[in-house]
């Protein structure tokens, strides 16, 4: 019986964009590793293969794993912080369906794994979000298993170490995210940094393309103070200022426009009721997908 190699693959989309988007936290970059695995994938004779999605996962990871090493090289020289590019629904991957229920595209945790060696992040997705055996990763890195065992230990350790310590519900991260704003806006430095944790952390990432802080800013009278200047300057200049809440890497999040152009892709990670980091994406090379 002749195999439908366009059903196998479609059938096994999600988990390849999912891997590539995780992997590199950028959407062009895990558009072309799923392209270019399904161009392989049509090279060769899926009739041969005893298992077509351990091979799709295989030749997809190894690509993702490629790129995500010439690109932290890249990344070194980033101009200010880098940050993941933000996925909204509809973005095009199939994995948006379910961003929701999804935590580990968080814009937080995409941006702990940017802090773990590229085999340290491929050993710990593939095993702890895609339920890969250790054997199946060894394949995959071309190190024994007990090498990948140790490699996503090491890294489950440092993703458990930068997570918050209490999950917060969508309904109250909503509900602080409007307040944040709001307090910023209105000029209120002492119901902003009453929002804030002691050791809250802002890192914005303008790519030399906008106006950003360079270097992440600490503690909560300095951020509250920056965000309190920040729309004092803008109602200087008369700069219209619009938030638009939506739902992007699994999370609430605001899209804040300047004069009717989008400007910034806002989220933040909350901790015990208070917001631990503020993410601001402003580069407009990672805005593209929100139109």
């Amino acid at each position: 019986m002749a195999i439908d190699k366009t059903q196998i693959f479609e059938e096994n989309r999600r988990t390849l964009e999912g891997i590539a988007y995780r992997m590199l936290g950028t959407l062009a970059d895990a558009r072309d590793v799923v392209q270019d695995t399904y161009l392989k994938w049509n090279e060769g004779d899926a009739a041969t293969l005893r298992s077509p999605r351990a091979w799709l996962i295989t030749v997809c990871s190894r690509k993702a794993l490629n790129l995500l090493q010439s690109a932290q090289r890249q990344r070194e020289t980033y101009f200010g912080e880098w940050l993941p590019e933000p996925m909204p629904a509809g973005a095009g991957f199939d994995l948006a369906a379910k961003m929701e229920l999804d935590e580990s595209i968080s814009i937080a945790l995409l941006f702990v794994l940017e802090k773990l060696s590229p085999a340290e992040r491929a050993a710990w997705l593939l095993h702890d979000v895609f339920d890969l055996g250790f054997d199946e990763i060894a394949t995959i890195l071309g190190k024994t298993p007990e090498n990948c065992r140790q490699l996503a230990a090491r890294a489950r350790k440092r993703v458990h170490d930068g997570r918050p310590r209490f999950q917060t519900q969508p309904e109250e991260h909503r509900k602080l995210l409007a307040a944040f704003f709001d307090a910023a806006r209105d000029g209120s430095l002492a119901q902003l940094t009453g929002l804030l944790s002691r050791n809250v952390e802002l890192y914005a990432d303008g790519g030399g393309r906008a106006e950003a802080v360079a270097d992440m800013l600490c503690g909560a009278e300095t951020v509250g103070a920056f965000f309190v200047e920040v729309f004092r300057k803008y109602a200087a200049q008369g700069v219209a200022i619009r938030p638009l809440p939506h739902w992007f890497n699994g999370l609430p999040g605001l899209l804040v426009f300047e004069d009717e152009q989008l400007a910034t892709a806002l989220t933040l990670e909350i901790d015990q009721g208070r917001i631990r980091r503020i993410f601001a994406i402003r580069n407009p090379d990672k805005l593209g997908a929100f139109s």
